[in-house]
């Protein structure tokens, strides 16, 4: 009897140990599909070490408002004054460029076309401009540079000549710097300059020459432009500015040889043909643009670049200036001007000086966006 009990308690033992003794996991092998995923499950977490998706940079666009060969034709001033201000308000990244011959044909006019289109010029607030080879004129009386220097002297944008040595001329030479300035000054003749538009930075320069047709150029000279032109694109390249503008007074087939010739020039504004191009020429990647003559045109190019300063999209057009509103603040300025000129008023500060007795110094004021 006792050996039962004793086997029947070791029975017992047994089994209760059975039931205690730690099991199996039991889903182990089996029924996978319903167990967590622990790397599934890890991946919806956000990791911290993860770099963020990188954002595109956005385009930029820049609107040049540009005029050439206009030689000092007053009459649609205050109509053009209408639609720069229209086209600034549109946009917001703009330039207003001159691409030269804002003198007239007349020699004997100089001194006041030179006064008159500083005036003008100014009201305007023009962000540059070129010399063109009319500029230069000597003759019928007119034995030096001493107008021209006048309007150099007088202009609020900067004026250039890349090409031009003006070391002989005792009127230019003392407004000369020779060189391309990210801080442009105004009254000044460079190579070139650097403006800043938005957050952006523009590279611009000017190159012109001389056809002996007219007149002579007296003590200016003048070097090859092409390689003006290398030298001005070498230079904002190697400051790291990938937007070049070429102000040009060569001619419409230069302009376009300039484009093939001379690599990363993104726009040439140029002038001396008298020739509209409407839609813009597209040489390469290099958008040509010139808007006619006598002030008939105000050119409006529009350009959109990447991050490389390549031109991606554009859209150029030519406003008839003839069809636009009168701007009130020019038309009066305008009447100011011609009241001076009829009293023999030639000098900047004399006219200033009319304007003050006039009571009307406001109307003068540069021209507001």
């Amino acid at each position: 009897m006792q050996k039962v009990v004793t086997f029947l308690a070791a029975i017992m033992v047994a089994f209760t140990a059975f039931l205690i003794w730690p099991q199996k996991d039991q889903s182990e092998g089996i029924g996978d599909a319903e167990a967590p995923d622990r790397k599934e499950t890890a991946s919806t977490d956000t990791n911290p070490d993860e770099s963020p998706e990188p954002v595109e940079p956005e385009p930029f666009e820049l609107t040049l408002i540009h005029t050439n060969d206009t030689h000092t034709v007053m009459d649609n001033i205050a109509r053009r004054a209408s639609l720069i201000e229209e086209i600034r308000g549109a946009s917001t990244n703009h330039l207003l460029l001159s691409a030269g011959d804002v003198t007239s044909w007349e020699i004997g006019r100089k001194a006041q076309d030179s006064l008159a289109n500083a005036v003008f010029m100014n009201h305007l607030d023009y962000d540059g401009m070129v010399l063109g080879n009319h500029e230069f004129d000597l003759g019928e009386g007119v034995v030096d540079h001493g107008p021209l220097s006048t309007y150099v002297k007088n202009a609020a944008h900067p004026v250039l000549g890349a090409n031009v040595d003006f070391s002989q001329d005792q009127f230019l030479e003392p407004y000369a710097d020779y060189s391309y300035t990210d801080e442009p000054v105004d009254g000044r003749i460079n190579k070139g300059f650097v403006q800043t538009v938005g957050d952006e930075q523009i590279g611009i320069f000017g190159i012109t020459h001389y056809k002996e047709v007219v007149t002579v150029p007296g003590d200016v000279s003048f070097a090859d432009y092409t390689q003006a032109a290398k030298d001005a694109v070498a230079h904002f390249e190697s400051i790291g500015i990938n937007k070049i503008v070429a102000l040009t007074h060569i001619g419409i087939g230069h302009d376009r040889t300039l484009a093939k010739e001379v690599p990363g020039i993104d726009v040439i504004i140029g002038g001396h043909s008298h020739v509209t191009t409407n839609p813009p020429n597209h040489i390469g990647d290099t958008l040509v643009v010139q808007t006619g003559e006598y002030d008939t045109n105000l050119g409006e190019l529009n350009v959109v670049f990447d991050e490389e300063g390549k031109i991606v999209d554009h859209s150029g057009k030519l406003h008839p200036t003839k069809n636009a509103e009168i701007h009130p603040d020019t038309a009066r300025v305008q009447e100011l001007f011609g009241e001076a000129t009829a009293l023999g008023i030639v000098s900047y500060e004399d006219f200033i000086g009319h304007v003050i007795k006039a009571g009307e110094l406001d109307t003068y004021e540069a021209f507001i966006e």
